[in-house]
């Protein structure tokens, strides 16, 4: 499939390595019509990505990825079309933007208590001007050589639930569609197949949930068509993306996403919600 729209991408406004307008240029040299820049609870890559996608005459989506918990699980809710100089959704955001300063502290605490000594300034560089998340303090735990990667201090310290994981202010899914939905949006549950609990989806429906995200590098082909016929069958929109952060050969940009007869089914459900 020739992916012609990557409807889930990171940007050094969470935790991307490459710069809104970076993005959007590799983007161009790609061969994609389109990105949705959707970091981390935060708008803050939409405005310079805008401006870069006029420039390389790439349509950007302005997006978000928030982070929601539901029933001990932590589900992703993308947002597509968003306003994002909407008053609320900037106050909503501000707030989980200092929960994760609190949290990344914590998490530098915990770690030292179980051998790994890192210090919070090396978390904040690699952060850079975006608030301090789990892979900014994975890349400083690599850099000081106590794991060979990103993905192995995510699965054996830091992920969901592991040895060094801290709670941090959350939404629930309810709140992130019903945000995404006054700053103008539409909703999508990401990555529905690491959750694991289909079950939920009949919850995010009755809350509104407009789309799903069928193709995503950790669905499996098999998956990505039946999370396709599932948002189907539901009246949902599909969507996809790469999750690309940069750096990952397996996250490319590009490497998943909508073909051309799908983005245009996306833009025409899309601007009809």
């Amino acid at each position: 499939m020739t992916v012609t729209a990557d409807l889930h991408v990171h940007t050094t406004a969470s935790d991307g390595m490459l710069s809104p307008r970076n993005v959007v240029a590799r983007a161009s040299e790609t061969g994609l019509s389109a990105v949705a820049v959707t970091d981390h609870d935060s708008a803050g890559g939409i405005a310079e990505a805008l401006e870069a996608g006029a420039a390389y005459q790439v349509n950007v989506i302005p997006g978000i990825e928030l982070s929601t918990e539901c029933e001990d699980h932590e589900i992703h809710i993308l947002g597509f079309y968003i306003d994002h100089t909407d008053t609320h959704l900037l106050s909503l955001l501000n707030d989980l933007q200092t929960s994760r300063f609190t949290r990344a502290e914590k998490m530098v605490e915990k770690l030292a208590s179980l051998g790994y000594r890192i210090e919070m300034n090396a978390v904040l560089r690699h952060a850079g001007d975006a608030a301090p998340g789990r892979p900014h303090i994975g890349r400083a735990l690599v850099e000081k050589g106590y794991l060979p990667s990103v993905t192995d201090a995510f699965e054996s310290l830091i992920g969901f639930r592991m040895p060094a994981y801290v709670e941090r202010f959350k939404l629930t899914p309810q709140q992130a569609i019903q945000a995404i939905h006054q700053a103008g949006g539409i909703a999508a549950w990401a990555h529905p197949g690491l959750v694991g609990d289909d079950s939920f989806l009949e919850l995010f429906l009755s809350c509104g949930l407009d789309g799903l995200e069928a193709y995503h590098p950790d669905h499996s082909a098999a998956k990505s068509e039946y999370y396709r016929q599932l948002a189907k069958n539901k009246g949902l929109v599909i969507c996809g993306g790469s999750d690309f952060h940069g750096g990952e050969r397996a996250r490319e940009l590009g490497h998943c996403g909508l073909n051309k007869e799908e983005f245009t089914e996306f833009l025409t459900v899309s601007h009809s919600r």
